[in-house]
């Protein structure tokens, strides 16, 4: 029996002819081309703010870019995960993504690869980058916070400085094991470089100077008890003042507050004058309290003068917008908007209509499906600002991200390469194309059902390189020009009859196209067949096509007829034999009907009965030598792996038994090979391949039948089969569910591509079925349709090993099999994001040195008014902002261990020190936890100056408060009693005497601080200012109390 195995094997190999030379590993290179559209697991997004470059994660691991001129590319992280934190550094063209199984990722852009991968062994839980510098923040979950930076290489490089839990928590009794987590990692607008706010999972907030390395400002925490021993976790957070003055901060039980923040640009930068200040300024009333519906996500948008607005997304189908103008305090404006589904991210967007130059931004929402949905954020304003007016205007109308297809869903595509003339378009033809497609993200765009383009120089299919034909839901049929990356649709075919130009409503189901004689034959889910035949090439340019249903001026310069016949049953499969002019139906009720298309005429039809399933999924035309004679065969495949063959003139069997597995599974697809391994077609050319030349016919010996199921590969002996006989010549079953496949070849030989359900791509050569290849291509799935259904998802494969594989109107991915394959043109053109060209001016990089001043009438606009007249002016400026200067001084900071690794970190009492702690006549200010500050001589000058002013605020701020709670008592008497409490007096003796030895301390102060002035030339003009300040706060107190 073994050496019967082996003479059988040896026997096959000797039949195959070629087949020991078959398709090599050499030959092949399966890749990802291009991919157009949304990822459909999208899970996570970012903005560049700057260039409006829209980056999108997926969970698995995939990052998708989207720039200017739907420009796009798709990166591939090492690992299938999803992303934490996705975000641009402005400055340069780098995306840093952190992934979940923290791993932090640089990304350059512009070269299109991954510079570095930086392993964190503890959980990152905050991300965040410190504009205008290559600095970041990572916060992780026990608690600490540490500082990364990118060195000349785009390498990370971990930074000394650190800020550790025990230094930024201090000893508080609310630290809990589980709530300790940094959620959220906020550098302060207008001082990014000297504070970050840093917020706790546990709803503590803490604010923290840079350069003096404490924490300067606490608040947070729990502002009532909570009923049921119910715990707040914080699960959002952001800003909501240009200056940051405010935070806004929601929480998984529906809470939405926003809290009072020191902050440097208006003045009012210190811990003091928030003394005691432990709740928030507002909290908001949005219905999700009521709900317990945890707050996913905020975002606020500055308005440049106008009211802001507040966006709030909690984890349910509704969205909420917060118009925040002067009056929130006593009425809040709000627009809810009910969405299609959950959203777990949003952004704001940007996008110029090249036309009218006019510039729109549109809020875009992320779907927990990976759909992103888009709002006119105008719109949203000015619904916000008329709603209270006598007209309301209408809600804003949300809008699906998708691609411009067509108005009705893909049933059936082909894809063919064509190189019947080497004489293409020219490239400046394409780029104007392309420069007049439709936005992706664009409100106008994905408001029409589809595009819109003149098809004026289409002048035939030869001058195509790649064409790709699509059948709809609707009946229509389009021809997209597939020449480069995005596809263009050049002509559309609507007509139910000769006469009849309407679309028939009936979904298509299969498609032939032969680009050599012009022919086309579509079969619809109804029976009907249409045969249409084109008018010789070139065409007249008069017609316009419209993919939104309607065909201007027809297509009668094109179609020269089209005629209809009706079969039984659904048209599941076609083949045609161009010297008999045969058509071949298939139908998904076992019929085969076989026309004759010059009449055209049924010449028969024949129904394969099978106890299983008699669905036919292939049709094959073929002419061999039988016993001496000439024989034209019709092979048939079914649904059940049973495959049979008919007299193609007759209609009659050529046996009685059908050759089957043993098992009957789902069969995929079947091929008839000729001895040389090449699919068999009675088309001289297909796909720009001379298959076959001349009259020679092949002996039936010589065939094999090649039949893909879901579970097995099986190669018949052709010449067996005719005879009913089944004869296994390879087999080769499946470790999981195949679910597509087909044939593919080269300049000399054939290959196979295998699909399956687990993603996994194989290629295997013929007739032996070796392995050439094994890959797995991210998100590159597919599953066939059930029984009349269209699955969302359409893929064909061309001759040359092209696979389109379109999901709905949502993504399109193109793979290339052969190596050295060269499909698209202008690929590089679109695949450009981020070029060199589009590098941010110098003048981009530094901030705006113009701060808005802000109206204190309301908790979102504040202004400092002049103490003496309450007028409200400009505040000057404490420092002009140097990018430069302040990258150094980081430097300097970051360089440094602030914090030894041994050292016992100070009780939070003694981070508030007195006046009395402050040496102002010492240039060098010596402190235990930093002294990398001793070539900052300046910057501690500055600190100072900031401190004593605060000092001065901070008696005006308790003077006022003792006021208000002993209305009985002197006021005199009052202010003396808070400044004791200051200084640690009883209240009940010494008054008049700790009163005046306060006040001349602060005087020596004063004095040290105006010799500081005079040896210090760079801060002279800030001293000045905050010395009259503080002149001007004690005399006002004194008069308030006198009053």
């Amino acid at each position: 029996m073994f050496v019967k195995k082996l003479v059988e094997k040896a026997s096959n190999k000797k039949v195959g002819g070629n087949s020991l030379d078959g398709l090599k590993a050499r030959d092949v290179d399966p890749r990802l081309i291009f991919h157009h559209g949304v990822p459909s697991c999208a899970t996570n997004f970012t903005c560049h703010s700057i260039h409006n470059i829209l980056a999108l994660s997926t969970n698995d691991g995939r990052i998708k870019l989207f720039g200017k001129d739907n420009a796009q590319v798709l990166h591939e992280s090492n690992k299938p995960v999803p992303s934490k934190f996705l975000q641009f550094i402005l400055n340069q063209d780098i995306l840093i993504n952190v992934t979940s199984n923290n791993h932090i990722e640089v990304w350059d852009i512009d070269k299109k690869l991954l510079c570095d991968l930086y392993v964190v062994k503890e959980e990152i839980t905050s991300f965040a980058i410190i504009q205008h510098s290559l600095y970041m923040y990572i916060g992780v979950s026990s608690g600490n916070v540490s500082v990364l930076k990118l060195d000349q290489n785009w390498h990370v490089v971990k930074m000394n400085y650190s800020i550790p839990l025990s230094a930024s928590f201090g000893n508080s009794t609310e630290v809990f094991d589980d709530d300790i987590t940094v959620t959220h990692i906020l550098p302060q607008p207008g001082a990014e470089s000297k504070r970050v706010l840093i917020i706790f999972r546990n709803s503590q907030i803490i604010l923290w100077n840079i350069q003096e390395s404490r924490c300067i400002f606490r608040t947070g925490g729990n502002v009532s008890q909570p009923l049921h021993n119910e715990t707040k976790k914080v699960s959002c957070a952001c800003w909501a003042c240009p200056y940051g003055s405010k935070v806004v901060v929601g929480y998984n039980n529906g809470d939405l507050f926003i809290w009072s923040i020191p902050s440097l640009t208006t003045g009012n930068g210190l811990a003091s004058d928030y003394s005691g200040k432990h709740t928030p300024m507002f909290k908001f009333n949005l219905g999700y309290k009521s709900d317990k519906t945890c707050i996913e996500s905020v975002k606020w948008i500055y308005a440049e003068g106008k009211a802001s607005r507040l966006y709030v997304m909690g984890a349910s189908n509704s969205m909420q917008v917060v118009l925040l103008s002067e009056h929130t305090e006593t009425r809040t404006t709000k627009l809810g908007l009910n969405l299609s589904e959950c959203c777990v991210n949003m952004e704001i967007i940007s996008s110029a209509n090249e036309q009218s130059k006019h510039k729109q931004n549109s809020l875009i929402l992320l779907g927990k499906s990976g759909h992103l949905y888009l709002y006119d954020d105008s719109l949203i304003e000015r619904y916000l600002l008329q709603c209270q007016s006598k007209y309301t205007p209408s809600l804003p109308k949300e809008v699906m991200v998708r691609l411009p297809l067509s108005d009705s869903s893909i049933t059936i595509a082909k894809f063919i390469s064509n190189a019947t003339n080497v004489f293409y378009s020219e490239d400046e033809y394409y780029s104007q194309m392309l420069k007049n497609y439709p936005q992706l993200f664009s409100i106008e765009t994905n408001h029409r059902d589809g595009i819109s383009l003149s098809s004026a120089n289409f002048s035939g299919f030869s001058n195509i390189k790649n064409l790709y034909i699509t059948g709809h839901k609707n009946g229509a049929i389009t021809f997209w020009d597939a020449s480069c990356p995005l596809f263009i649709p050049v002509l559309q075919l609507n007509q139910q009859s000769e006469n009849d130009h309407s679309l028939s409503g009936v979904p298509l189901t299969e498609l032939y196209f032969d680009i050599d004689s012009l022919l086309l034959v579509s079969g619809d889910q109804s029976g009907m067949v249409r045969i249409f035949r084109f008018k010789p090439e070139p065409y007249t340019s008069n017609s316009f096509m419209s993919l939104t249903g309607n065909a201007k001026k027809g297509v009668d310069h094109v179609v020269q007829s089209m005629k209809l016949v009706k079969t039984i049953g659904a048209v599941i499969c076609m083949t045609v034999d161009h010297s008999s002019r045969h058509l071949a139906v298939g139908s998904d009720q076992g019929n085969v009907s076989v026309i004759n298309m010059d009449g055209p005429s049924l010449l028969y039809q024949k129904h394969i009965s099978s106890e299983i399933s008699s669905v036919i999924i292939s049709l094959q035309f073929i002419t061999c030598g039988l016993y001496g004679f000439e024989k034209n065969i019709l092979a048939i495949g079914t649904k059940d792996s049973s495959v049979l063959a008919l007299d193609s003139e007759t209609g009659n069997m050529m046996s009685t038994g059908y050759v089957h597995p043993k098992k009957p599974s789902k069969a995929l697809f079947m091929n008839v090979l000729d001895g040389q391994c090449e699919p068999i077609t009675r088309s001289v050319r297909k796909d720009s391949f001379d298959l076959r030349e001349g009259n020679h016919i092949e002996d039936a010996t010589t065939k094999k039948i090649l039949l893909c199921s879901e579970k097995a590969l099986y190669i018949y002996s052709f010449e067996h089969a005719l005879q009913g006989i089944k004869k296994v010549v390879y087999k080769k079953k499946f470790s999981s569910s195949c679910c597509w496949a087909s044939t593919f070849y080269s300049a000399s030989n054939i290959g196979l591509v295998l699909l399956f359900t687990s993603g996994k791509v194989e290629l295997r050569s013929l007739p032996d079925l070796s392995l050439i290849v094994k890959i797995s291509i991210r998100g590159f799935t597919y599953s066939p349709p059930k029984l009349k259904s269209f699955s969302d998802k359409q893929i064909c494969c061309s001759s040359r090993g092209d696979i389109v594989l379109v999901n709905g109107d949502q993504e399109i991915f193109v793979v290339s099999l052969l190596v050295h394959r060269n499909i698209f043109r202008l690929l590089d053109s679109v695949s450009c994001i981020y070029g060199k060209e589009r590098m941010i001016s110098q003048k981009e990089l530094v901030p705006n040195s113009v701060i808005h001043k802000e109206n204190k009438k309301g908790i979102f606009n504040s202004v400092i008014k002049d103490f003496t007249g309450g007028k409200e002016k400009h505040m000057p400026f404490l420092e002009k902002e140097d990018p430069k200067e302040n990258i150094q001084e980081l430097s300097a900071i970051f360089s440094h261990a602030n914090f030894p690794l041994d050292a016992n970190i100070v009780d939070e009492s003694k981070l508030e020190s007195s006046l009395d702690d402050m040496d102002l006549e010492n240039h060098r200010e010596v402190r235990k936890e930093q002294s990398i500050l001793g070539v900052l001589n300046k910057k501690k000058l500055a600190g100072k100056f900031q401190a004593l002013k605060g000092k001065v605020r901070e008696m005006k701020g308790d003077s006022h408060k003792a006021s208000d709670k002993e209305e009985q008592q002197d006021e005199k008497i009052g202010a003396v009693s808070q400044i004791k409490k200051k200084y640690g007096f009883s209240s009940s003796s010494n008054e008049t005497s700790v009163a005046k030895s306060a006040e001349s301390r602060l005087q020596e102060n004063t004095r040290k601080l105006q010799g500081i002035e005079l040896r210090t030339k760079e801060i002279q003009n800030k001293a000045k200012s905050f010395l009259s300040m503080a002149k001007q706060v004690l005399r006002n107190a004194e008069q308030d109390k006198q009053s």
